[in-house]
């Protein structure tokens, strides 16, 4: 399922569509998607069992909303990378993913080049092969108002 030097990603967003299309992009960028979840109950349970790299949360979902389901994931698997990419550029939902464990906070129609970095990084970071300097956190809240 995993190959060597592709990122693996779970999409959790409760928007089929939108699953549907960050699956294409990803896949032009060779980034790979392990599954994807509709709830964040699902994406915390999908996550466990996955065992991705990165994980793509969406905030507003049913059952268990974004920051919830971060939190839950991250004391389970503290190892998991948990990338927000929300529908609201909100600075205390930004604060309040990033006190959750998220790694960053992208919003919703930001570039795709944008997204693939932050996968990237964060899996690159979630390895140990990242190179040193800044994480994927740093350097997307100085880009994130760009998207």
């Amino acid at each position: 399922m995993l190959e060597p030097g592709r990122p693996s990603v779970l999409l959790v967003d409760d928007e089929p569509r939108l699953r549907a299309q960050l699956r294409a992009v990803l896949d032009d960028y060779e980034v790979v998607v392990v599954g994807e979840a509709g709830t964040g109950r699902e994406g915390v349970e999908l996550a466990l069992r996955l065992r991705p790299q990165v994980v793509l949360m969406d905030l507003r979902m049913p059952e268990l909303d974004g920051i919830a389901a971060t939190r839950l994931l991250l004391a389970s698997q503290p190892s998991v990378a948990v990338l927000i990419l929300s529908a609201y550029d909100d600075p205390a939902l930004m604060r309040e993913a990033r006190q959750a464990g998220a790694r960053a906070y992208l919003v919703k129609g930001c570039r795709a080049t944008e997204l693939v970095e932050a996968i990237t990084s964060a899996a690159a970071d979630q390895a140990g092969t990242a190179p040193s300097g800044a994480g994927a956190a740093d350097r997307l809240e100085a880009g994130r108002s760009s998207g």
